[in-house]
C-alpha cells in the first residue's frame, strides 16, 4: 500500500489508504521495492491509524487461504493478524546489525544510506512501532524468540525449518516436508 502511494504520487490520506489496502493482489508483494526505506517507512506511518489497519488485516488474513498455507512476517503477525496461528516466531537483532544488514540491501538495490542514518531511522520507527495504539509490535507470549545477530540468513533459515518442523511433530500436525535439500 505505501508502495502504491510512492508510484502514484497519489497525497496520502487515510481514505486513498484503505482504498489501496481494498485493492491489493497477491502479485503486488513479489515487488522488490517493497523493502525500500522510503517503503517502510512509510508502511510504518500509515500502519498507526486503526482505519487503515483494519482494512489490511481483511487481506492478511486472507492471504494464506490463496495458497497451501503461507509464511508471513511483520511486525504484528502473530499479536494480531494470527493471534491463534500454531507456530510463532519472533525474529529479533540488535540495532545495529540490523542496520548494517540494511545497508547491505539497500547497497544491492542501488541505494546509499548513511550507517549512522540507518541506526536512526530503524531506532524512530522501533519506537512508532512499539508505542502505536493500533497494532503494535510486541512478541506474542507464545512466539518462539529467535535472536538472529550474529546468524547469517542461511543459518536462519536452516534453524527455523528445524523449530518449525519440531513443533509441527509435537503437536502432531501434518507437514507436508517436500522441500529441497
Amino acid at each position: 500500500m505505501a508502495y502504491k502511494f510512492l508510484e502514484s504520487k497519489i497525497s496520502v490520506s487515510t481514505d486513498n489508504a484503505i482504498h489501496f489496502a481494498k485493492n491489493i493482489k497477491l502479485q503486488d508483494l513479489d515487488n522488490p521495492e517493497l523493502r525500500l526505506e522510503s517503503c517502510g517507512n512509510l508502511a510504518s506511518k500509515l500502519a498507526e491509524s486503526d482505519r487503515i489497519r483494519e482494512e489490511l488485516i481483511f487481506f492478511q488474513r486472507d492471504f494464506p487461504k490463496k495458497k497451501v498455507g503461507a509464511v508471513l512476517d511483520g511486525r504484528d503477525i502473530g499479536s494480531v493478524i494470527f493471534p491463534d496461528a500454531k507456530i510463532k516466531l519472533f525474529v529479533t537483532a540488535d540495532l545495529e546489525v540490523r542496520a548494517q544488514r540494511r545497508q547491505e540491501d539497500y547497497k544491492k538495490m542501488g541505494q546509499e544510506y548513511s550507517l549512522i542514518d540507518l541506526t536512526e531511522k530503524l531506532k524512530e520507527r522501533d519506537k512508532r512501532d512499539k508505542t502505536r495504539e493500533v497494532s503494535p509490535l510486541i512478541c506474542a507470549p507464545d512466539a518462539i524468540v529467535f535472536d538472529n545477530s550474529e546468524s547469517s540468513f542461511e543459518r536462519l533459515n536452516k534453524e527455523i525449518i528445524e523449530i518449525v518442523e519440531k513443533k509441527y511433530k509435537s503437536l502432531n500436525l501434518d507437514i507436508n516436508n517436500k522441500r529441497k535439500s
